[in-house]
């Protein structure tokens, strides 16, 4: 299966894209984005293209299946050109895909298509009638693409759409307000229906695979207030007034000097509501991870990175540091590459490995795009500088994983090695290295 990919460079679609490159039956993978995709992969054909692109349909020729992600979320910017990219991007790309001879399309709609409105049950269906939301850019959005395509299946009964509609997306990569809250150790009080984004990505390879038709909900059971949710992750709750929140808004617009934000995401529901997902286990057989919201939560407190270890940031600083300070290396003079260094965990982070120049280079941050990635927790890391542990073993044992180019492990060996000899050299010359080393070892 060929499955073209938009918005594969988002919080949702690195992971879409990771388990489309990782299951054998898919034999290319098209990733359509504004900037390149931090996934790795023979299978990968990254693409440049805005949805918009009246020509986008040229990428899609000879694909089977397009996954639509992409979409603007909590992003601060004019209506109109959020409906522009979300509406009439959306409705490009499918017009564009029924040209190229697609017809299976998987599309990641939101549980905000219903609207946050006092109209809705206590408990929303994939029955309940989506009602339009303008004061909410992002919610009547959803809903407008998804009339959209109500129209297209009855123009192409052939066509045949999926539509998962996850609650909030809770995981490592939410590149917008409420994650950066929550990097600060802070949840704004407002009712918030969640799902960890990982169970997420699982449902849209579900839904690709099985061919089924319809809308699906997507979200933890069980939803908590904020006071319960901020617990279960160790956040501390905040509260600011809604009315003072919309006058500061106003205000920053009116001076311009922030963007136009959508008011919608400051009206929150008053309590989580419940959009039980029995259809999409039934359904798709989806098995969340986190099934419930506290799970979620405790999910990211135990897993998504808050701040880098500061012995890895000052390892990398170091190594950056001294490898200025060296001559090139002959080996290294004709070798270019690319590699993120993927550390998972609270402590973890992104780092970029370059090799360039006979030279090896590190920063803090994930590079786009990248020849290779290495994956491990923060604490592996850590074992293999103390050498508690070996990169061999770390990979034998599933601890490390290394995506792309193979050598990718030789070179984060290498810069293993190098530390820990350094780490042994006598005299005043190793003392920085050595006092790293026992820290680390700590």
């Amino acid at each position: 299966m060929r499955v073209a990919v938009t918005g594969g460079s988002g919080q949702l679609g690195t992971l879409v894209l990771r388990r489309l490159a990782d299951d054998r039956s898919i034999k290319e993978i098209v990733a359509l984005d504004v900037r390149p995709p931090l996934v790795v992969s023979g299978k990968l054909r990254d693409v440049r293209a805005d949805v918009r692109d009246p020509g986008i349909g040229g990428h899609l020729a000879g694909c089977d299946a397009l996954v639509h992600l992409a979409f603007m979320v909590a992003r601060r910017g004019a209506r109109a050109l959020q409906d522009d990219v979300n509406v009439r991007g959306s409705a490009n790309v499918f017009r564009a895909a029924l040209a190229a001879g697609v017809r299976r399309i998987v599309y990641a709609s939101s549980v905000a298509a219903y609207g946050v409105v006092p109209s809705l049950p206590a408990q929303v269906s994939e029955e309940t009638p989506r009602t339009r939301q303008p004061g909410f850019w992002y919610a009547s959005a959803k809903f407008d693409v998804e009339e959209d395509l109500d129209a297209l299946e009855r123009e192409h009964p052939d066509l045949s759409v999926t539509r998962l509609r996850p609650a909030i997306l809770i995981g490592r990569r939410m590149d917008h307000r409420l994650g950066a809250l929550m990097r600060r150790g802070l949840l704004p009080d407002a009712g918030l229906p969640v799902v960890w984004d990982e169970d997420v990505a699982d449902a849209f390879l579900l839904a690709l695979k099985s061919g089924a038709r319809g809308a699906f909900n997507l979200a933890a059971d069980d939803p908590l207030p904020a006071r319960e949710l901020a617990r279960a992750a160790g956040l501390r709750l905040v509260r600011i007034p809604r009315r003072l929140l919309a006058a500061l808004e106003k205000v920053v617009t009116a001076l311009r000097i922030l963007p136009p934000a959508d008011p919608g995401w400051s009206l929150g529901a008053s309590s989580p509501l419940l959009y039980p997902a029995a259809k999409a286990r039934g359904s798709l057989g989806w098995k969340p991870r986190c099934p419930t919201a506290a799970e979620v939560m405790r999910c990211w407190a135990e897993e998504v990175p808050r701040k880098l270890d500061r012995r890895i940031a000052l390892f990398v600083r170091a190594v950056d540091r001294g490898s200025r300070g060296q001559p090139p290396r002959p080996e290294l003079k004709d070798y270019r590459s690319v590699i993120h260094l993927d550390l998972t965990g609270r402590s973890g982070g992104d780092v970029t490995v370059r090799v360039e120049d006979g030279r090896v280079r590190l920063s803090l941050g994930a590079p786009r795009p990248a020849q290779a990635a290495v994956a491990m927790k923060a604490s592996t890391f850590l074992d293999l500088l103390s050498g508690r542990t070996d990169v061999a073993s770390a990979q034998l044992t599933g601890r490390m994983r290394v995506d792309g180019q193979g050598h990718a492990s030789l070179v984060v060996g290498g810069l293993v090695g190098g530390f820990r000899t350094a780490g042994k050299v006598p005299g005043f010359r190793g003392v920085p290295a050595r006092a790293l080393a026992k820290w680390i070892g700590s």
